[in-house]
């Protein structure tokens, strides 16, 4: 495997008939087109022993967390070889970035035994009518680790609050708030949206959760405020506050005019460690029982502990701390590989 410019293989016929496998482009102008857009990007390949190209992956550099992954093919005489998992290993290990792309239903397989965390996704105007998934193959030691960096923490439309910090035992109408609230931000933000996602304790049948849904919206780039948060304000959404500093979190709430469910927003972009240690904390405790109900018992006690000290005047992020270390030893679990 090599790092390739692709304007220097601009007329080699292997790398035109990846970039129709991958792309699929209607004419020989759109493929020009394509050919364009990839010189702008680099690229990797793999090559036979008589020096031809046997399979290409087109990539970008989004962050210092990830890179995203544009194209990916392999000529199907080389099919079954395991080419493509090794170009997104490769790509992952040099690096030492999480990898995502986005993709339609014929290569969600590949992604899943890959190892990728899944979403839904948006359409793609290229390809209209067909479903979209997000999928990141993590870099596990990204997940291990937090940034050294002050958060920059700034208040922006709210502040901090304070009150009795009350939890409810699973209640059926979280997943229809969670269903309403991303219908509402799917509609708002159209293909800016690469991922809405029910996270947090309401997202996980039989966990006991403050009745608030936690919401995580992957875009291209947190920082691009104005690529999002215009359309999430028309739709009843406040900006609550900015942590460029911590993975370029963002937070919106929906106003208390608004008629919508409380609900907590946070935006990450496309490839972020955050995003990635909440689904795979997620999915995990939907699948282990044991696990779920110690961190059940776990979010009661915390309750009970904030509750008895500080009472109307507990802060959300105490009753957290009580419960991160409960978090972190999970997570050392799970973030190992």
């Amino acid at each position: 495997m090599h790092h390739i410019s692709i304007k220097d293989y601009r007329d080699d016929p292997a790398i035109r008939h990846l970039l129709v496998l991958a792309a699929d482009p209607i004419d020989e102008q759109a493929l020009e087109q394509l050919l364009d857009e990839c010189q702008r990007h680099e690229a990797i390949a793999c090559f036979a022993p008589d020096g031809s190209i046997t399979a290409l992956a087109v990539f970008q550099h989004s962050d210092k967390y990830s890179l995203c992954l544009h194209y990916l093919a392999v000529l199907p005489d080389f099919h079954r070889r395991g080419l493509g998992r090794a170009l997104v290993h490769q790509l992952r290990d040099i690096y030492q970035k999480s990898v995502w792309a986005t993709t339609d239903a014929d290569a969600i397989d590949f992604y899943r035994a890959l190892g990728c965390v899944i979403s839904d996704s948006s359409q793609d105007r290229r390809w209209p009518g067909i479903a979209r998934y997000l999928c990141t193959l993590p870099y596990y030691p990204l997940l291990r680790s937090q940034p050294d960096e002050d958060p920059e923490y700034e208040a922006v439309g709210g502040q901090l609050t304070r009150g009795n910090i009350r939890i409810e035992e699973p209640q059926s109408r979280w997943v229809h708030d969670f269903e309403t609230l991303a219908d509402l931000i799917s509609t708002a933000l159209g293909e800016q949206a690469l991922a809405v996602e029910h996270t947090g304790s309401t997202s996980v049948a039989g966990l006991p959760a403050k009745p608030l849904i936690d919401i995580t919206l992957v875009v291209l780039d947190a920082n691009d405020e104005s690529s999002y948060a215009p359309a999430l304000h028309t739709a009843g959404l406040i900006f609550w506050h900015r942590e460029p500093g911590w993975y370029a979190h963002r937070m919106f709430k929906p106003s208390v005019t608004s008629g919508l469910p409380e609900a907590n927003i946070h935006v990450f972009s496309a490839g972020s460690p955050e995003y990635l240690r909440m689904m795979i904390f997620r999915d995990h405790l939907r699948r282990n029982e044991s696990d779920r109900a110690a961190y059940a018992s776990v979010k009661r006690q915390a309750a009970a502990q904030i509750t008895a000290t500080d009472g109307q005047d507990a802060l959300v992020m105490d009753y957290n701390r009580i419960k991160e270390p409960f978090i972190l030893a999970l997570h050392a679990r799970l973030f190992s590989s």
